[in-house]
């Protein structure tokens, strides 16, 4: 991640996913007809926390559970 040229690439990597996770939150969710916008938000924001939750592990050296640091990401986004 330190190096820009990949970061860019990973972060590219990761757009192209959206549609694909998209559809399967749409088909999984229980909110009906989520429009494009709402699933592409969250897809977001689910990679964020992916995302957030990796630099956290790896600045970390691995020392840190990645599934831990993964649900404090989601638990962040939850309303209190």
């Amino acid at each position: 991640m330190d190096t820009p040229a990949l970061c860019a690439r990973h972060r590219e990597k990761q757009h192209c996913w959206w549609p694909e996770l998209a559809r399967a939150l749409a088909e999984r969710t229980a909110a009906p007809r989520s429009t494009e916008l709402v699933l592409s938000v969250r897809v977001a924001a689910a990679l964020d926390c992916l995302n957030i939750a990796v630099d956290h592990w790896t600045a970390s050296d691995g020392r840190l559970d990645l599934v831990e640091l993964l649900d404090e990401a989601f638990t962040a986004l939850a309303p209190r």
